[in-house]
């Protein structure tokens, strides 16, 4: 089965949901649609069984940092072959400005653990954080909304933030991370609970991808009072 094109649908699903904009971006800013190449879905054409695939996307809203998580995606997607090559061409200036990327600094990024997006600077809402001995979980109480109306956006946030983490570091930097696949969800009319029980990923960027595309579900969708995040 190609994977190739079920890491770009991803991808795509990320940057909707506020996980590419990092530090310099608002979160609900990401746009991005497959404008041609294969999309994984339903049985899988001749020319889309590879070895060579080519996507053309139409994106907004996205930090350079987040090609690494493009990369590392795209580069895992050959399993269990390995990836020969990737080109990446858009439209990112090479002016050395916040918003600036050239080859050198995506092979510095690949190369530092914690060079991932970063945190959006004003969530609009406030977090608090807790160490717990083992797995992940997340609380979001609701400004006024009931979670029943949207519980099918928070828990797709929380799994498209599993997917955008897929490929970074264990806790102890030696390694890429794991996580269960699937979360578990409870909910009361205020609050939404998320959590995975096995968790092994490095807190930092982890968390700021999770702030961010609550963040984006905030602004998009709607209003969060505040967020509670225990990871080890």
């Amino acid at each position: 089965m190609p994977l190739a094109p079920w890491a770009i649908g991803s991808l795509v699903e990320c940057v909707n949901r506020g996980l590419a904009g990092g530090a310099e971006l608002a979160p609900e800013t990401g746009r991005a649609k497959l404008e041609s190449g294969p999309t994984g879905k339903g049985e899988p054409r001749p020319d889309e069984l590879g070895p060579s695939y080519a996507f053309r996307l139409a994106v907004a809203g996205v930090s350079p940092r987040f090609l690494r998580t493009i990369v590392e995606h795209l580069a895992a997607s050959g399993a269990p072959h390995p990836v020969r090559a990737i080109s990446i061409v858009g439209t990112l200036p090479p002016d050395g400005g916040p918003l600036s990327v050239r080859e050198g600094d995506l092979a510095r990024w690949l190369d530092n653990a914690d060079a991932y997006p970063g945190a959006w600077g004003t969530p609009g809402f406030p977090v608090a954080t807790k160490a717990i001995p083992r797995g992940a979980t997340v609380k979001v109480t609701l400004a006024s909304a009931r979670v029943d109306d949207v519980a099918a956006e928070l828990e797709e946030t929380f799994s498209t933030w599993q997917d955008a983490v897929l490929t970074y570091p264990d806790a102890k930097l030696r390694g890429r991370g794991v996580m269960d696949p699937h979360g578990s969800f409870a909910r009361t009319q205020t609050d939404f609970y998320a959590k995975v029980g096995l968790f092994d990923h490095a807190r930092g960027p982890t968390r700021r991808a999770l702030v961010n595309a609550l963040a984006g579900f905030h602004a998009r969708v709607a209003r969060i009072a505040s967020v509670e995040i225990a990871m080890p």
